[in-house]
């Protein structure tokens, strides 16, 4: 009897160190990739691919339902979307997605979103063959529901074969890397501005997802590796930009200048011309 009671007191310690693991253990590991939403996504693709020889992680191809291309910044995928549009309205360019990869697999995932109150849809499967390549990726999507800013896509991708995925992504960084980063110099992102009008409000929301992901400040959430997530008041929410770690702002300032791309936004910082990548808010940082 004294054995079956040990046995049954070290089953339920262990069960309690699960739940707990389970628990402390956070939902997502990093940015996986974020991308762009544009009329023109096609061509932006080729103009960063081209102009700051950004490493191709995949080929600008139609998917069916929407058209993507995806580039290497190194430490995070920049994909380039298009979506079909309801009416012959022309779309504003500009960032509206953050993929997280999680620790789990989706099933997992939705399941601990669900305890932690955080509304998301339905686990979404896609399939699609590379073209030009013998290569299937498969994935499963949750998008985040009336998640600030509501006018964003903040979702998780849980890719099948993560090792794959990695590897891939591994040889467009690695050769980032062997270019030096390209003109630019191009470390990685290190950030991605979120703007919200309710700050406390997505401050609670962002902390009750990404809990317990490191926090170097209040509205600024950080992970091991990637761009972290800089939440910012503003009147208008959105995803607002981007800020890309360079080698040295010295040479990436002068490449700009002698491309024609030099701009400096209201706070004097460097960024790459707006007016030439439709609108983007892209700020340089040196590492």
């Amino acid at each position: 009897m004294r054995r079956v009671f040990l046995l049954c007191a070290a089953l339920s310690l262990c069960f309690i160190v699960f739940v707990l693991g389970v628990e402390e253990r956070p939902l997502a590991t990093r940015v996986e990739h974020f991308f762009l939403d544009s009329d023109r996504a096609q061509s932006l693709f080729t103009y960063f691919k081209d102009t700051f020889q950004l490493p191709e992680v995949w080929p600008f191809f139609e998917r069916g339902t929407f058209a993507s291309g995806g580039l290497s910044l190194g430490n995070v995928v920049l994909e380039f979307v298009s979506f079909p549009k309801e009416d012959n309205k022309p779309l504003k360019t500009g960032f509206r997605g953050i993929a997280f990869e999680p620790t789990a697999d989706a099933a997992v995932t939705a399941a601990e979103l669900t305890r932690r109150n955080i509304p998301h849809s339905g686990i979404k499967v896609y399939k699609f063959q590379i073209p030009g390549k013998q290569v299937l990726v498969e994935w499963s999507s949750i998008n985040l529901s009336n998640f600030p800013p509501t006018n964003a896509n903040i979702f998780f991708c849980d890719y099948k074969d993560r090792q794959a995925v990695a590897q891939r992504r591994k040889v467009a960084s690695d050769e980032l890397a062997r270019i030096g980063g390209g003109p630019l110099g191009i470390v990685g992102a290190a950030e991605i501005t979120v703007s919200v009008q309710d700050l406390e409000e997505a401050r609670n929301k962002w902390s009750a997802l990404l809990e317990p992901s490191p926090i170097i400040s209040d509205d600024a959430f950080v992970f091991n590796t990637g761009p972290r997530i800089q939440l910012v008041r503003a009147e208008l929410p959105g995803i607002q930009g981007i800020v890309l770690s360079v080698r040295s702002l010295g040479e990436a300032e002068k490449f700009l200048k002698e491309s024609q791309l030099l701009a400096k936004d209201n706070a004097g910082h460097i960024t790459i011309s707006p007016a030439a990548i439709e609108g983007l808010a892209i700020r340089l940082v040196e590492k």
